[in-house]
């Protein structure tokens, strides 16, 4: 099965995108995994619709990189179904190999970017929870604007969760964490529950990813935003 993973792009400078030539060995993952765990929603736009009707919690996770958090919260509820965005295509070949490896079920994956995804294909349907670990923080002040959760971005993310659902944002950039917060703050309709999971959701949801680690390896401060939709 030829999978045409560029076709799907628009230029968006969100994120930085190396095109690198795969390896023999990450196009044999990907053709014989992804027809089993990807969904190739340009082609069918209600595929994503489709893990819906199991009437399970649904988790998005943007940009999941080469997908330890995903891979561990499906590992730690499998009664809820997870689906994971992300551009980056070796992460998404290691992501691939490490769900069939666990034998997950409940794991799909797409590969777009996550805007696009959100304004056309997530129409009527609502996440119970939108995770987001560490996105690019862009440091330098002339590239700010590119950063990804800007206060636009922050409402779309909000119009897609349900009541009660929960927004999880983790960077180390102490820049990105006041203005999201600062943004997050002046919404009406969302409320900071960060302490009320710091005793027991975080420390039963301790997870690994390269970026973290590399944040405590700089000894960086890492920033955990947690806001719940209330109406």
């Amino acid at each position: 099965m030829n999978i045409n993973f560029q076709e799907n792009f628009f230029q968006i400078k969100t994120f930085r995108l190396r095109n690198r030539k795969l390896s023999v060995k990450k196009k044999n993952i990907i053709e014989f995994l992804w027809p089993l765990i990807g969904l190739n929603i340009a082609e069918d736009c209600n595929s994503v619709k489709k893990i819906f009707q199991k009437s399970v919690p649904v988790i998005l996770e943007i940009g999941f990189g080469f997908g330890e958090s995903l891979i561990h919260f499906a590992k730690l509820y499998k009664d809820v179904q997870f689906l994971g965005i992300e551009v980056y295509i070796p992460g998404i070949c290691f992501c691939l190999k490490k769900i069939y490896k666990n034998n997950l079920n409940n794991i799909k994956i797409i590969h777009l970017d996550a805007i696009l995804f959100l304004k056309n294909y997530a129409t009527n349907i609502s996440f119970s929870v939108i995770n987001i670990f560490f996105p690019d923080p862009w440091p330098k002040n002339k590239h700010y604007k590119r950063r990804m959760l800007q206060s636009n971005i922050i409402y779309l993310l909000l119009q897609k969760l349900i009541i009660q659902g929960i927004l999880h944002i983790v960077t180390d950039s102490a820049s990105y964490a006041k203005n999201i917060i600062k943004i997050l703050d002046y919404i009406s309709g969302v409320e900071c529950v960060t302490k009320d999971f710091q005793s027991y959701y975080l420390e039963k949801n301790n997870f690994f990813t390269r970026f973290k680690q590399k944040a405590n390896i700089k000894k960086s401060k890492i920033y955990e935003i947690i806001y719940k939709k209330v109406f």
